[in-house]
């Protein structure tokens, strides 16, 4: 895919992996490029009832390359202007996929690459991680989607800490807030993280879609709209084999083998 993602995928999972290790996977207009074309990879993969999210190296992510920006001081809103255009489609892109995604961050994850935490479902972290927006320190606002995950995540309050203080957390204090949902030590995340994808790829993969959807529009929704949008959501789910196989494992009082259909 390229020198900074790699794409694979087997059993029923999708694994999109940064492997820009000696640049800590920072983002710059080639990462931009390639998380898109790795992005519609996954999506072309029609045998993919799961994402995974990983990295190479000592960093998930560390967000905007500095030196890139250095190098484009001289132009440097143009640049970010070009340059977050791209990744906000692609983030829209993935949080709108009809797929469970799973996350597995080790070391930094800071700046606008968080949108790949915030975009995810479920969220595994290493014991060494650590979370911060850094925003504030660089003279910036703020991009990858943090000033409309974070207060929703964590509370405004909280939001206003990590962005506006530019608070760095611990692994321990991101589970506590909300922000992850595990902490485990750095030699498991990679198995823990592919086992958790593996069994979200195993479960009712149009009814994640359908969940996935609801939950993102939940804030912006009134009561009515939603419920519209939840009755719609569980009727094209009533056509599923799964949800028949669903119906009848539970009168079986057996476990559900969903096929993703």
């Amino acid at each position: 895919m390229g020198s900074r993602f790699a794409v694979s995928s087997s059993g029923g999972v999708a694994r999109l992996r940064m492997v820009w290790g000696e640049g800590r996977n920072g983002i710059d207009p080639v990462w931009v490029d390639e998380f898109g074309a790795a992005l519609a990879a996954v999506e072309a993969d029609g045998s993919a009832r799961a994402l995974l999210i990983s990295a190479d190296g000592p960093s998930f992510t560390v967000g905007g390359d500095m030196r890139h920006f250095l190098a484009q001081s001289g132009r440097l809103a143009e640049e970010l202007d070009d340059m977050i255009g791209g990744y906000h489609r692609a983030l829209s892109r993935l949080a709108a996929l009809p797929l469970p995604v799973v996350c597995a961050v080790n070391g930094a994850a800071a700046g606008g690459g968080l949108g790949l935490v915030w975009c995810s479902d479920v969220v595994v972290a290493a014991e060494d991680a650590k979370f911060a927006t850094g925003f504030a320190a660089l003279g910036l606002s703020g991009d990858g989607a943090s000033s409309w995950f974070l207060p929703r995540l964590v509370g405004l309050r909280r939001a206003r800490q990590m962005i506006l203080h530019n608070r760095v957390l611990t692994a321990a204090d991101a589970l506590a807030w909300g922000l992850i949902d595990r902490v485990v030590p750095a030699a498991e995340l990679a198995r823990v993280a592919d086992d958790t994808a593996t069994e979200m790829a195993q479960g009712p993969t149009v009814a994640y879609g359908e969940m996935r959807r609801l939950l993102g529009r939940s804030f912006s929704a009134d009561l009515d709209d939603q419920l519209r949008a939840e009755q719609e959501a569980i009727v094209r789910c009533g056509s599923t084999d799964d949800a028949r196989e669903g119906v009848t494992a539970f009168n079986e009082r057996r476990p559900p083998k969903f096929s993703g259909r």
